[in-house]
């Protein structure tokens, strides 16, 4: 949960908004926000990873 707020606050209101409209469309948060992220494999393993990154890593991933 720690990353996740952290992705929400770098990446502001547009990327929260698309995270709780998968929520509502029906995927469960982990898998949204990896969907956003175009993350592979394991969503709960890839968003771990970026306790590793800084932020401007972080804000230079497009979603």
């Amino acid at each position: 949960m720690i990353v996740e707020s952290r992705l929400l606050t770098l990446y502001g209101n547009d990327f929260k908004n698309k995270v709780i409209k998968l929520k509502k469309e029906g995927m469960k948060t982990e898998p949204a926000f990896a969907n956003l992220l175009h993350l592979k494999g394991n969503p709960y393993e890839e968003l771990l990873l970026f306790e590793n990154y800084t932020d401007q890593e972080i804000k230079n991933i497009k979603f």
